[in-house]
């Protein structure tokens, strides 16, 4: 083992440390794994909430959008062909028309959207109640989000009003185009779409909204990750008119802010890691100083400056190894039981931390990244060596003679 390891190994486990200078040395420890544990566990929690979300928008969204497609002959061409092209996937024509719906008491906005047929994905929906086929199979009907539906005060079998953003002629004069359309679904993707999601077929809304031709071609893939491929691909073989977009293209502004909220929660927690790392520099200061005659007496036997500066280099990354390996193993330990630990607050206090009715989820999903792991321990580790650098430096300056003088005097 060479010298240098050794005399680290010395200071940071030895029981001949005074009791002040140990425990020091035991809080800067602890003080690095809390940060590191935390840090990890808030991470987990963060990457599993946005795979969560991303998952069920991925239920309400397209994953490839096309617009301008021509003709509703075209654009069943186009679908025809992807889906030939892309096993898995499934394409529709469509329309999309924001429309206020009012019921007997309510009213509320909605994106209203008319789909030529049931094969762009709508059975990955959760139907909480009524039939979604029937969208097909009646005209004039529509199926509602479940947030949307409780804002109307409506159930299957009710009605709502339709009212477009156009306007029809009448003897009386213009009059806003309205249509009463029965519920025939109540739907839900546990996300915030709920509050707008309205679906029907696309021949009513192609009446309602007297539409000519599709707005485009929604499609749904088997994998959403090649939904940018696919889009690339899409790009290159149509005329310039037509626009192709991905679901991160149209929700691109909520995943950047749930990138920079992951970017300043990591910033914020750090603070915690920065302060154990730099408590290092009291630990190795005091050890500096109640070493200062076995220091001297190193460096008389023949021990350079650069390898005392090593040694107590290596000192405090032992601390903050411990520290890091403690926290990493009880932060995945926490991460891996965090829903057995909810489940246990929950039945000792009676309580319910995440109601699903508010929140969507009926608890904390977490998701591991290996990445986060390797900055999170880097970074711990990066931080404490800079701040041990300063009283490694102190101890490789320590006089010989200085210090016997000072333990004889």
């Amino acid at each position: 083992m060479p010298i240098e390891l050794d005399i680290a190994r010395r200071l940071s486990f030895s029981a001949e440390q005074r009791s002040f200078t140990r425990w020091v040395a035991i809080l800067s420890a602890t003080g690095m794994a809390v940060g590191v544990a935390s840090l990890i566990v808030v991470l987990s929690v963060m990457n599993g909430l946005a795979g969560e979300l991303t998952g069920r928008l991925l239920n309400a969204v397209p994953h490839v959008s096309v617009t301008a497609t021509g003709s509703l002959a075209e654009s069943n061409a186009l679908s025809q062909r992807l889906q030939s092209d892309w096993p898995g996937a499934a394409a529709s024509p469509f329309i999309k028309r924001q429309v206020m719906l009012r019921s007997f008491y309510f009213s509320a906005g909605a994106e209203l959207t008319g789909h030529a047929t049931d094969r762009s994905g709508t059975s990955n929906l959760t139907v909480i109640d009524g039939d979604l086929s029937a969208l097909y199979q009646e005209r004039y009907s529509v199926a509602l989000g479940a947030s949307l539906a409780q804002q109307l005060g409506v159930g299957v079998g009710e009605q709502v009003e339709v009212v477009l953003p156009q306007l029809s002629v009448t003897p009386l004069g213009p009059v806003p185009r309205y249509r009463r359309l029965r519920v025939s679904a109540i739907i839900s993707v546990g996300a915030s779409p709920d509050s707008t999601l309205a679906w029907t077929s696309y021949d009513t809304l192609q009446r309602l909204a007297r539409a000519s031709q599709p707005d485009g071609v929604q499609i749904r893939l088997a994998d959403p990750s090649y939904a940018r491929f696919v889009a690339n691909q899409l790009s290159a073989q149509l005329s310039d008119t037509a626009t192709v977009t991905t679901w991160a293209d149209t929700n691109q502004s909520l995943f950047a802010a749930i990138r920079m909220e992951k970017v300043l929660v990591s910033i914020l927690l750090s603070a915690l890691i920065a302060v154990a790392a730099f408590s290092v520099v009291s630990s190795l200061t005091m050890s500096v100083s109640e070493k200062r005659s076995d220091i001297a007496a190193l460096r008389v036997m023949g021990l350079t400056p650069a390898r005392v500066m090593v040694s107590f280099l290596l000192h405090g990354l032992m601390l903050a190894v411990l520290g890091v390996v403690v926290g990493t193993a009880l932060g995945l330990a926490v991460v891996v039981n965090l829903e057995g630990f909810m489940s246990g607050i929950e039945s000792l206090f009676g309580w319910t931390l995440f109601d699903p009715d508010v929140y969507y989820i009926g608890g904390l999903p977490t998701k591991i990244l290996a990445t986060d792991l390797v900055a999170i321990v880097l970074g711990a580790v990066l931080l404490s060596i800079i701040a041990a650098t300063y009283p490694a430096i102190r101890a490789s300056r320590v006089s010989p003679v200085t210090a016997l003088e000072d333990l004889h005097s």
